[in-house]
Order: structure tokens, then sequence, then C-alpha cells
């Protein structure tokens, strides 16, 4: 038998193995580590290195995503405390990864790794319904699959604050089968119960960074859907952020708990040192006299929490000191300074500004790294293994073959999963 067919058989494992990896985004990261070692050494022995190699240096977002790691280890230079800095890398493992997922990825099974995604993303509802179900309605239920970690959590693998990002991409992307994909009535029961349902165990969750994600993802679809009618694209925009936040705030004693407590701690945010919108308003404005202090590097990756120990001491000593400022932006700019926010500029705004191919697939595009943009706001979130793994992923696949596909005719709507 030739060798073709079987180069061939190894790059269709490889995309069922991706399609894996997507499955664990809001489950656990260790399996897709050994999901992606098992891919890394069949992408090896499927042999064409240097086609491979050539291809992936001919990407741009292979060199920008390389480029910001590159600038944080950089940072590891003049950073005193180079072993936390080497922890703090080794939470950005996944950006070492995603040449290897952009490879890997086939343009035409797009699909799979969506179908794959919400399907483990329904799982994971059906767990946390069944969790909140025990906590509030039927006590004496048996015990679930639930996370350990802050009362109230209901997700069945990991907490809220890696669980409600992921919620809010899962129901832009229903969404947008809904409106887009979908030409059977079933095909539209099924998105649209599942949009349903990802909003209900955001409201149900408490993950406050995830539902502003979520929202933002909203507005967008429904200025996507609408985008030649944009008066009637703001008032269903309006219309949907309204019904979202009143009706989660009215049917939800924790939606409507949480809200009332991130209110009353920014106004009274002195008086609440332990609130966590207290502390996140008291760790961005350390941070960012970190950054004043140091703007051209940084302190270097490794340096952070000394470096706020240090200013917080000074400026803010009822709070504990934190070893995150809780934002990415700030996380960055103080590791690696302005090399580190242009870098960061362009992981996260050029996939958002880059032209791709009309193929279904450009409002995706669009949305991703608005989630990002948004969330990361709030939460180092490209430091956290499960988003990050998801921003990598999906930033793989959907771009994958694009620039070809910018000088081809359009390539016609997403793939059904099969």
């Amino acid at each position: 038998m030739s060798r073709a067919p079987w180069r061939e058989r190894i790059a269709l494992v490889n995309s069922w193995l991706l399609a894996a990896v997507f499955f664990c985004i809001p489950v656990q990261v260790a399996p897709a580590y050994l999901l992606s070692a098992a891919m890394l050494l069949l992408w090896m022995i499927e042999g064409g290195l240097g086609r491979k190699l050539r291809e992936l240096a001919a990407e741009p977002l292979v060199w920008i995503v390389l480029g910001c790691y590159g600038v944080l280890l950089l940072s590891l230079l003049w950073s005193d405390d180079r072993g936390w800095g080497w922890q703090a890398m080794q939470r950005h493992r996944f950006f070492l990864l995603f040449p290897l997922y952009y490879s890997v990825a086939r343009r035409e099974h797009f699909g799979r790794y969506v179908a794959a995604f919400l399907a483990s993303i329904a799982l994971c509802e059906a767990l946390a319904f069944y969790n909140w179900a025990r906590l509030h309605v039927w006590p004496g239920l048996p015990e679930g699959i639930q996370v350990e970690k802050s009362v109230g959590d209901t997700a069945p693998f990991v907490d809220r604050i890696f669980y409600t990002p992921v919620l809010a991409l899962a129901g832009y992307l229903a969404g947008h089968r809904l409106l887009f994909d979908a030409t059977t009535l079933r095909r539209r029961l099924l998105y649209g119960g599942l949009l349903a349902t990802t909003t209900l165990n955001l409201l149900i969750a408490g993950g406050r960074a995830g539902m502003v994600g979520f929202l933002a993802l909203l507005v967008l679809l429904a200025f996507q859907r609408f985008a030649r009618r944009p008066l009637v694209a703001g008032s269903v925009a309006a219309a949907l952020v309204a019904a979202v936040l009143v009706g989660g705030y009215h049917g939800s004693s924790y939606f409507k708990s949480r809200v009332d407590d991130a209110i009353d701690t920014f106004v009274h945010y002195r008086e609440r040192p332990e609130s966590s919108v207290s502390l996140r308003l008291v760790y961005a404005l350390n941070a960012l006299r970190i950054y004043a202090a140091h703007p051209l590097l940084g302190v270097g990756v490794g340096d952070y929490p000394k470096e706020y120990e240090r200013v917080n001491a000074v400026h803010t000593p009822q709070w504990e000191p934190a070893w995150n400022p809780h934002n990415y932006y700030l996380f960055v700019l103080t590791a690696a300074g302005l090399p580190g926010g242009i870098a960061l500029a362009l992981v996260l705004g050029y996939p958002l500004r880059r032209r791709g191919p009309a193929d279904g697939r450009e409002r995706i595009r669009r949305a991703l790294p608005v989630l990002m943009i948004t969330i990361c706001l709030f939460e180092s979130y490209l430091l956290r293994s499960n988003v990050s793994m998801m921003y990598m992923l999906f930033t793989a696949a959907l771009w994958r073959g694009a620039s070809s596909a910018d000088r081809a005719p359009a390539a016609g709507p997403l793939p059904r999963p099969g």
C-alpha cells in the first residue's frame, strides 16, 4: 500500500483528536494535554514536515501568538523571581500548542469541532441543572458531579470563573446556528433549545464576567442578523439584554444576589474589602500604579506578586496582596510593558480586524475576539487554562485555510454536524 493513504488516515485521526480536545473545553484540561501529545506524535509520523512548517510560517496568527508568548518569556530576563515567572509561563501552554492545532485543523471539519464543543456543553448543562435542583428544589437527591470551590457553584467540572465564558461562546454559537444555519424545524428547535438552556445555565452559574461577555455577544448577534437595519438591530439588542437581565434578576435569587452585591460593593468598595468586586477595583488601581512606574518593559513576568505586595503595603494595606490583577491587559502591561501591550493587542485585535472569506464563519471570527476582549477586562483569562484553550482552538480552526479561501469563490454555508 502506498504511503499517501496512510498519511491521509493520520490526518483524519488527528482531526478527530482535535474534535476531542474541543470536547474538553468545559470539562478538564488534563485530557486535552494527553490528546495534544498524541496529536503531535501522529503529526510528526505523518511526515511532510517541510510543507507543514512552510504553511505555519505563512500564517500571521502563528507568529502573533508565538510572539506574544515570546515577549512574556523574554521578560523573565529582568525578573528576580524566575521560579514564579516560569509558573506563569506554564499557564500559557496553549499559546505553544496553537501551531499544532492550526496545522491539524481541517477546514471542512469545522462543523465537527463545533458539534463536539456544543455536545460537551449540553452534557455539562444537564449536570449543572441537576446540581441546581439538588441545591434548591429537592435536597434529598443523590449527590451529582459538582465542582467544589464556591458555595452555590452548580457547574460539574470547573468553577464559574472558567465555566461562564465557555457558556457565553456556546450560547452565541447556538444562536448563530439558529439564525444562519438551521434550515429545518428540527434543527431550529435543537439550537433554540440549546440557546435557552445556556442562558438559564448562565443565570444560575453566577459568573459575572461570563454574563457580561454573553450580553456583548447577544448584541453582536443582533447586529449581525440585521446588518442592513441598524435601528432594528439596536432595538432587538436592547430587548434581548433587558430580557436576560430582568428575567434573571426576578427569576433567580442567586443571580439577584450577585447583581445586588456587585452594585453595593462598587459603590462602597472601601467598606467591603473582602468582596470580589472591591478586590478587583483595588487590584486594578495597584496594577496601574505598578505599570506607571515601569511603563517601558514592565517588572517582568516573575516579579508581579512581589511588586504588588510592595505597592499594596503602601497604598491599600487593609487588602490582602494578590498574584494576579484579574485583568489580562494589566497583567501583560505590568509584566512586559509596552511590547507586551502591543503583542496582546495583536493577539486579540488582529483576528477581529482581519478580513476573511464570506464562508458562513466570518461572523464567528468576529465574535470570538469580541468575547475575549470583553472578559479579559474582568480576569486574566488567557492565563486561565480552559478559556485560553478555547480561544486558541477556535482561532486555529476558524482561520485554517482562510488565506487561500480569500482568493477562491465563497465556500458556502457551514457544514452540518454529522
